[in-house]
């Protein structure tokens, strides 16, 4: 086609003629380029995979010859493919894909013969021809390629160069070029570097993997981090820590040889330098610098304390940067009671055999004068944290001797942080009974020193003269007589195992029958509990817990009653008018332990159980007598009685105008749905029915209104009292009033639902000032010398003879735990979780996110 007719087209036909071209050629070309392309691919993916990394050279180069060979000859022999279309192919292909008859394309580029036609009849003809080429469209290529490929090969090797890329990672571009001049490198040569560091489990941090050489700025890794690098293939590499060799461990596998090293990185100060090279080239080189693990610390945050039960108060802070994982406090006996004992006792010297016993051998000399007994903790791994642990003593041999006490906190790494040192006197049981009381002296004395035995073993034979004193109950006769002997024929020290707690519970079976039994239950359960709930146990085991728990209080209870009801001694006794404690009170506190823990909130749970130590070792047993309130306290308590009575008045008036606030909101929704219907009522019955509806939602609100306002009056009348008779007015009563001021306006107004807001708020702030007036007569009692928080007559005390907060719960001041709403609410939410677990229709990430989220429970 001449240049001069090819230039008469417009120039956008021209731009669509030359791309028809292109795509006319690929469409030719593909095809054919196919079989090389694969060839070419094949190779590229040993590559990748490391496969070629493995080969001797010449097998190396001659693969790669072969495929350069084998590519190039399929190339060659579709040659004639390869070759651009021409001009006239291009339009034939343009006008058969815009389906053009008669080649308006050819014809517009013909010229007018001289002399046969008018110029303005020609030109008419082109620019008919211009309209039919205005529309054309050029299309995708389609080279068919699957008649060439009808096993999709070419999809195959596509996803396995895309996986091998991913494998090979940033080793990809090294392997692509060893694969291209295999004659530059040997199989020795060829390492690949794997290196990473792991941080102690303890710490939470995830492992660094060393895949790029870092800028200049130090890796921050934990102390005593483990440090691993493997080099898979090439000579023996150089791995210097500090410009110090480690040892190598070298290894054959199936791919080659491989060579590891792996140290911990501890005990090093300022910039840890890693270099690992070989054959002179440096494979990898990090720095790092070390964070230290601190020892953790404990701090004794107030004197350690004696509850009315004589266990031991423990108040402590925990800190530690990963977590403190053990804690325990030491008990040494004081060096001077030390000294005063050895001599008083002669210990360090052989005391004769005596007849019938069996001669001492060594270690009955060497005498613990050190204990340890471990404390809770709230938590697993505790970084920072305030606790309140009890611990009771009284079956120590120690009891009542002086001791210095010191905590010490561990951490995961064994390192151990220490408090300040205490020296106290252990508390100490008083028994009544004096054979109970001789027992445990002859037990301190052989806990002491196991020299003393056969002076021991006199004083129980000595007890056991009088059989008739044993006629009610045989055991502990028999329980004295085993002792006796057990003392008697004891040739080492391990043959004295477990004589302490056989005459401690003999002693506590003569003065208390089964009563100190089952205190001593009570205590194992409740510490199992805790251990349970700190450590994350699971919801079976803590709720096998929780009935043991139940039943050792149970049958503490019960023995309590028992002694009173047989009229015993004044040990133990409930304060004022001797009521026993309240089993409805405790069991509804273990009822609320159990929920929190059924619905994961095992923290409040255990601040839940905290409060119930604080009931039962506070628990007045009736060993001190009670004393009279004076006439200010009783002020104070007659006050506390009458806001208890208010908070519970305010509280039922909140509960109905809730109710009414629903019942309003249905009578709103009831009148919008009947509009309609009351438009075809001719008789007016129900337009009459809706205005007395509205009468007696506006007879109901006033009298909630009136009620509000009765209580509120009696607030302020009792405000009054206190300042006319000195005695302090908390703040909080002040905010009680403008609360029910709120709730009572938005009554008058008709808004019951914004009027509980305000009423629960007046309930919150009685609740505060009656813990503020609780508090003043305590400091009151305090100032005097009292012992218990007990009142005269039994009546304002609670069922462990403590003042009785509004809130029902002593400890209230101290926590905030969920109300009776929360807890329903979070046992909905878990019902409906474990409902939507159970539907097998549901997407299976949304089952696997159900049962992750059940699985605490």
């Amino acid at each position: 086609m001449p240049e001069d007719g090819r230039n008469a087209l417009p120039r956008t036909i021209i731009r669509r003629i030359k791309l028809a071209r292109v795509t006319l050629w690929w469409e030719r070309a593909w095809p054919a380029l196919w079989p090389a392309t694969g060839i070419a691919g094949g190779y590229t993916l040993t590559a990748l995979l490391g496969i070629l990394d493995n080969l001797p050279a010449p097998l190396a180069k001659g693969l790669l010859l072969l495929t350069v060979g084998g590519a190039a000859t399929l190339v060659y022999r579709a040659r004639h493919a390869l070759t651009l279309p021409t001009w006239d192919e291009a339009l034939k292909r343009l006008e058969t894909m815009n389906g053009l008859a008669h080649q308006p394309l050819s014809a517009y580029q013909d010229e007018a013969a001289a002399g046969t036609g008018s110029d303005t009849l020609w030109a008419a003809h082109r620019a008919w021809l211009s309209k039919r080429m205005s529309s054309l469209r050029v299309r995708h290529p389609r080279p068919n390629l699957a008649e060439h490929d009808p096993m999709a090969l070419r999809a195959a090797l596509g996803l396995s160069l895309f996986v091998a890329f991913i494998i090979a990672g940033p080793d990809a571009g090294a392997r692509l070029t060893r694969s291209l001049l295999p004659g530059n490198f040997t199989s020795e040569q060829q390492g690949r570097l794997d290196a990473w560091i792991t941080p102690p489990t303890y710490t939470g941090v995830a492992p660094v993997f060393l895949t790029t050489t870092p800028d200049n700025r130090p890796l921050q890794i934990p102390t005593a981090s483990s440090l691993s690098a493997q080099v898979f293939g090439g000579s023996t590499p150089t791995i210097t820590l500090n410009n110090e060799a480690l040892e190598i461990d070298a290894r054959t596998e199936r791919s080659g040889r491989a060579y590891e090293a792996r140290t911990e990185l501890t005990d090093m100060k300022g910039t840890t330098a890693l270099n690992i090279r070989q054959e002179g080239r440096t494979l990898g080189e990090w720095q790092f610098e070390l964070i230290p693990d601190t020892l953790p610390q404990v701090m004794l945050l107030d004197e350690i304390g004696i509850s009315t039960r004589n266990s031991m108060k423990f108040v402590y802070a925990l800190k530690d940067d990963y977590g403190v994982t053990a804690l325990k406090a030491t008990l040494a006996l004081d060096p001077i009671f030390v000294h005063e004992e050895a001599q008083i006792f002669q210990l360090g010297e052989e005391p004769p055999v005596r007849k019938g016993f069996s001669p001492l051998i060594d270690g009955f000399v060497a005498e613990t004068i050190e204990t340890e007994i471990d404390l809770p903790l709230p938590g697993v791994r505790i970084t920072d944290a305030t606790e309140t642990a009890y611990k009771d003593l009284l079956a120590h041999p120690w009891a009542g001797l002086p001791v210095t006490i010191q905590l010490i906190a561990t951490d995961d790494a064994k390192q151990e942080g220490a408090s300040r040192t205490v020296t106290l006197s252990l508390p100490a049981r008083r028994f009544t009974k004096p054979l109970a009381a001789a027992i445990v002296e002859q037990r301190q004395r052989l806990a002491l020193s196991p020299l003393n035995r056969g002076s021991v073993a006199g004083f129980l034979n000595a007890f056991t003269f009088d059989e008739e004193i044993f006629e009610h109950d045989s055991s502990i006769y028999l329980g004295l007589r085993a002792a006796y002997w057990r003392l008697v024929k004891a040739r080492r020290p391990g043959d004295l195992d477990g004589l302490s707690t056989l005459l401690w519970d003999i002693a506590l079976n003569i003065e208390d029958g089964d009563l100190s039994v089952a205190e001593r239950d009570l205590r194992a359960a409740r510490d199992a509990l805790t251990e349970a709930l700190a450590e994350g146990a699971s919801a079976d085991e803590i709720e096998r817990l929780m009935q043991e728990l139940k039943q050792a209080l149970n049958e503490y209870l019960t023995q309590l009653e028992n002694r009173a009801t047989a009229g015993a001694p004044p040990t133990p006794q409930m304060p004022g008018d001797g009521e026993l404690v309240d089993r409805a009170d405790l069991e509804s506190l273990l009822e609320q332990i159990g929920d929190l823990a059924r619905t994961g909130a095992r923290d409040q749970a255990q601040d839940l159980l905290s409060a119930l130590d604080d009931i039962l070792e506070n628990l007045n047993t009736g060993e001190e007598q009670q004393q009279s309130l004076t006439p200010g306290e009783q002020e104070l308590s007659d006050a506390i009685d009458r806001m208890a009575e208010m908070i519970e008045q305010q509280r039922k008036l909140m509960d109905d105008t809730f109710q009414q606030g629903q019942q309003s909101r249905q009578q709103g929704q009831g009148a919008t749905a009947g509009a309609e219907g009351e438009t075809q009522n001719h008789d007016g019955s129900g337009q009459a029915a809706g205005e007395a509806g509205e009468n007696q939602t506006a007879s109901d609100l006033e009298g909630l209104r009136e009620r509000q306002n009765t209580l509120r009056k009696q607030l302020e009348e009792l405000m009054g009292e206190l300042g006319e008779k000195g005695q302090p007015t908390p703040g909080p009563l002040d905010q009680a009033d403008r609360a029910m001021k709120r709730a009572e306006d938005r009554l008058e107004r008709g808004r019951p639902g914004s009027a509980t807001g305000a009423q629960g708020q007046a309930i919150d702030q009685l609740r505060q000032g009656a813990q503020a007036l609780a508090d003043a007569m305590m400091e009151s009692m305090a100032a005097r010398g009292e012992q218990s928080a007990s009142r005269e007559g039994g009546e304002e005390t609670d069922p462990l003879g403590r003042p009785l907060t509004p809130s029902g719960n002593p400890n209230a001041d101290r926590m905030e735990m969920p109300d009776e709403n929360d807890l329903q609410q979070a046992r909905q939410i878990l019902e409906e979780l474990r409902k939507r677990a159970a539907e097998l229709g549901r997407p299976q990430s949304e089952l696997d996110y159900l049962e992750r989220l059940l699985r605490r429970f």
